[in-house]
């Protein structure tokens, strides 16, 4: 009996420690959710000098809310806090607490807390403490709430360009991605997938060093530039490139494909042809009133025959045409050239005459045009420089009219009266 009750004071004891081991480790575990809740909240401060004229102040915005001053007296001032809204409003936020020149507030899953650390006739320095909010926009608004822009979800829109609808196999295509921000806030950490196609072999890049961070604009900016050669025939709708970036503000991930060209590739190489194109003058210098001749080579290069030929002289304003070829057409007087085609290895030669009416400089341009099978295709020459001299008889251009006409006004008087006063003499 006596073993027996010494039996339960120890089970007692030994029930008595457990339960303080049990509620001490409870204890410590309510102690270390304390403990890493504390350490696991996000702080930053922010220390900033905001001024102020007059009764308005300027404020510091941080994501979209805007700490304001506003000076009510000499040394005194209000701080607010306001949120910015996407339709451009405001709204000014209640503190959740306020002592000793400090205002909180509870601002969604996190809290601002402003500190007036001192405040002068025309300036106030304030801390200010984030906790729990991921700062990725802050700025000093000279002007307060009034002059702050709200930052928004950014919207990147890409475009997939390329120099050429149509190629041979073999041919060198250059692929362009460019971007634009349409969305209201910056869009960053932008990463580009240029998105190769199967059926082209890449051969290079040009240029990468995009940037990585855009803004809301109103133009394209160039991101990505690429070379890729055509190894098989047929349609393709090119891959999108997707760019990856993040909110400036929000915490979401955002993906945007670009647009898919179309380029079609020739089963076999198309064979064209190709015009050699040249002129010559008969000379470089010439009088006013003198006359200039240029000559235009055409050769095909190919076998390939040309169509729709057109030689078109842009003439310039000190040059009258005269004449030329027999094949030169007037339309809208002006001399053309037209030709329906140009068998292969043609050869041909036009002559345009043209007549000096001005003095000076120039240069005859001349334009060729043709269809090689494929596309239309469209080249210019230009003459070597010409000059246009006085003419032989211009320094008369250079007196008024009655300079001439009065010295033979003047002898015809004079022969008219001595035929009157022979005739009065023979009386």
């Amino acid at each position: 009996m006596h073993e027996r009750s010494n039996y339960c004071v120890i089970e007692g004891i030994s029930k008595l420690k457990k339960n303080r081991i049990v509620g001490y480790s409870l204890l410590l575990f309510f102690f270390l959710i304390l403990l890493t809740g504390s350490v696991s909240a996000e702080s930053k401060t922010i220390n900033t000098e905001i001024s102020a004229s007059s009764t308005s102040g300027d404020g510091y915005q941080i994501n979209n809310y805007v700490v304001q001053i506003t000076f009510i007296r000499e040394s005194r001032a209000i701080i607010d806090l306001y949120e910015l809204k996407e339709s451009g409003d405001s709204i000014k936020l209640d503190f959740t607490t306020f002592s000793d020149q400090v205002a909180t507030y509870k601002v969604g899953e996190g809290t601002i807390v402003v500190k007036e650390v001192n405040t002068t006739t025309s300036k106030t320095l304030v801390e200010i403490i984030v906790t729990d909010i991921t700062v990725e926009y802050q700025k000093y608004i000279d002007g307060g709430v009034d002059r702050a822009i709200y930052i928004g979800e950014p919207s990147l829109e890409l475009s997939k360009e390329v120099d050429k609808t149509s190629a041979n196999i073999g041919d060198t295509i250059r692929v362009t991605i460019k971007a634009i921000n349409s969305g209201s806030g910056t869009a960053q950490r932008i990463s580009i997938d240029p998105g190769f196609t199967p059926g082209f072999t890449f051969k290079s890049t040009i240029y990468s060093t995009y940037p990585t961070e855009l803004p809301v604009g109103t133009s394209y900016t160039q991101m990505y530039i690429y070379e890729v050669e055509a190894a098989k025939g047929g349609t393709f709708t090119l891959s999108p490139a997707i760019a990856t970036y993040s909110s400036s503000v929000f915490e979401d991930d955002y993906t945007a494909p670009s647009t898919r060209p179309t380029v079609t590739v020739a089963e076999e190489a198309i064979e064209t042809s190709n015009l050699s194109f040249t002129i010559s003058q008969d000379k470089t210098e010439l009088k006013r009133n003198e006359k200039i001749t240029f000559t235009i080579n055409v050769e095909n290069l190919k076998d390939v025959p040309a169509s729709m030929i057109k030689i078109t002289p842009i003439i310039p304003n000190n040059l009258t045409y005269h004449s030329g070829s027999e094949d030169i057409d007037m339309i809208n007087e002006k001399p053309i050239i037209q030709k329906s085609i140009f068998g292969s290895r043609y050869e041909g030669e036009y002559k345009f005459t043209f007549k000096a009416d001005k003095v000076g400089a120039n240069i005859l341009t001349v334009k060729l045009t043709y269809n090689n099978g494929v596309e239309d295709i469209s080249q210019e020459v230009t003459s070597d420089m010409f000059y246009v001299e006085r003419g032989k008889y211009d320094f008369m251009a250079e007196y008024p009219i009655y300079v001439y006409i009065t010295p033979v006004i003047i002898i015809i008087a004079i022969a008219g009266w001595l035929h009157w006063r022979r005739s009065q003499f023979r009386m």
